[in-house]
Protein backbone atom coordinates (compact mmCIF):
# COMPACT_ATOMS: atom_id res chain seq x y z
CA UNK A 1 0.00 0.00 0.00
CA UNK A 2 1.77 3.23 -0.99
CA UNK A 3 0.74 6.32 1.47
CA UNK A 4 2.14 10.01 1.42
CA UNK A 5 2.35 11.96 4.28
CA UNK A 6 1.70 15.79 4.82
CA UNK A 7 3.91 16.54 7.75
CA UNK A 8 0.65 16.19 9.95
CA UNK A 9 -1.45 13.23 7.80
CA UNK A 10 -1.32 9.90 6.44
CA UNK A 11 -2.99 9.37 3.40
CA UNK A 12 -3.50 5.59 1.30
CA UNK A 13 -2.91 6.80 -2.64
CA UNK A 14 -5.89 5.44 -4.89
CA UNK A 15 -6.79 6.01 -8.30
CA UNK A 16 -10.29 6.51 -7.73
CA UNK A 17 -12.89 8.10 -5.43
CA UNK A 18 -14.68 5.52 -2.92
CA UNK A 19 -18.64 5.99 -3.28
CA UNK A 20 -18.34 6.96 0.75
CA UNK A 21 -15.40 9.70 0.36
CA UNK A 22 -15.35 13.41 -0.50
CA UNK A 23 -12.79 16.18 -1.75
CA UNK A 24 -11.32 17.41 1.58
CA UNK A 25 -11.29 21.14 1.21
CA UNK A 26 -7.75 22.02 2.06
CA UNK A 27 -6.92 24.37 -0.50
CA UNK A 28 -2.94 24.48 -0.85
CA UNK A 29 -2.61 23.03 1.99
CA UNK A 30 -2.19 19.53 0.24
CA UNK A 31 1.18 18.10 -0.81
CA UNK A 32 1.40 19.60 -4.34
CA UNK A 33 -0.33 16.97 -7.29
CA UNK A 34 -2.52 15.09 -5.05
CA UNK A 35 -6.29 14.93 -4.40
CA UNK A 36 -7.19 14.70 -0.36
CA UNK A 37 -10.38 12.18 0.37
CA UNK A 38 -11.99 12.15 3.54
CA UNK A 39 -14.81 10.44 5.14
CA UNK A 40 -17.08 12.22 6.88
CA UNK A 41 -19.15 11.81 10.30
CA UNK A 42 -19.18 12.56 13.77
CA UNK A 43 -22.48 14.39 15.57
CA UNK A 44 -22.61 17.13 12.93
CA UNK A 45 -21.43 15.01 9.83
CA UNK A 46 -18.45 17.18 9.26
CA UNK A 47 -15.40 15.63 11.13
CA UNK A 48 -13.17 14.25 8.92
CA UNK A 49 -11.90 10.89 10.01
CA UNK A 50 -8.10 10.89 9.86
CA UNK A 51 -7.12 7.06 10.20
CA UNK A 52 -9.27 6.71 6.44
CA UNK A 53 -8.06 9.42 4.75
CA UNK A 54 -6.82 8.68 0.76
CA UNK A 55 -5.75 10.72 -1.85
CA UNK A 56 -5.27 10.39 -5.75
CA UNK A 57 -2.17 11.25 -7.62
CA UNK A 58 -3.39 13.83 -10.16
CA UNK A 59 -1.92 16.11 -12.10
CA UNK A 60 -4.82 18.80 -11.86
CA UNK A 61 -5.47 18.59 -8.12
CA UNK A 62 -5.22 21.39 -7.69
CA UNK A 63 -7.83 22.73 -10.56
CA UNK A 64 -10.10 20.86 -8.21
CA UNK A 65 -9.09 21.85 -5.09
CA UNK A 66 -9.37 26.32 -6.45
CA UNK A 67 -12.67 25.34 -7.45
CA UNK A 68 -14.66 23.79 -3.98
CA UNK A 69 -13.75 26.72 -2.07
CA UNK A 70 -17.74 27.03 -2.10
CA UNK A 71 -18.84 23.59 -0.77
CA UNK A 72 -19.48 21.95 -4.19
CA UNK A 73 -16.77 18.55 -3.69
CA UNK A 74 -18.78 16.08 -5.65
CA UNK A 75 -19.85 15.42 -8.96
CA UNK A 76 -23.33 15.67 -8.52
CA UNK A 77 -22.99 18.70 -6.29
CA UNK A 78 -20.91 20.30 -9.30
CA UNK A 79 -23.07 19.50 -11.90
CA UNK A 80 -26.22 20.65 -9.49
CA UNK A 81 -24.27 24.19 -9.00
CA UNK A 82 -23.09 25.13 -12.58
CA UNK A 83 -27.01 23.97 -13.72
CA UNK A 84 -28.49 26.02 -11.26
CA UNK A 85 -26.07 29.44 -11.69
CA UNK A 86 -25.05 28.85 -14.65
CA UNK A 87 -27.12 32.24 -16.00
CA UNK A 88 -26.40 33.86 -13.06
CA UNK A 89 -25.68 38.09 -13.49
CA UNK A 90 -23.39 38.18 -10.64
CA UNK A 91 -19.57 38.45 -11.71
CA UNK A 92 -18.54 36.34 -8.89
CA UNK A 93 -20.64 33.31 -9.20
CA UNK A 94 -20.19 33.30 -13.04
CA UNK A 95 -16.49 32.52 -11.88
CA UNK A 96 -17.08 30.09 -9.97
CA UNK A 97 -19.34 28.02 -12.15
CA UNK A 98 -16.53 28.57 -14.92
CA UNK A 99 -13.70 27.47 -12.31
CA UNK A 100 -16.33 24.18 -11.44
CA UNK A 101 -16.76 23.38 -15.64
CA UNK A 102 -13.01 22.88 -15.41
CA UNK A 103 -12.32 21.02 -12.19
CA UNK A 104 -15.53 19.19 -13.34
CA UNK A 105 -13.44 17.65 -16.62
CA UNK A 106 -10.97 16.32 -14.40
CA UNK A 107 -13.03 15.31 -11.78
CA UNK A 108 -15.05 13.04 -14.73
CA UNK A 109 -11.41 11.73 -16.08
CA UNK A 110 -10.83 10.06 -12.21
CA UNK A 111 -14.18 8.81 -12.35
CA UNK A 112 -13.83 6.97 -15.55
CA UNK A 113 -10.37 5.04 -14.05
CA UNK A 114 -12.61 2.69 -12.21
Amino acid sequence: MNKIIDGKYTFEIIDYIPCDYVIWNVGRNMVDGYLPLVQLGGEDGFQVNTKTMKAIKLKDAQTILNAIGWGQNTIKQMETYIKRYKNSKRKMTQQHVEKLKVALKVMYSIDDRR
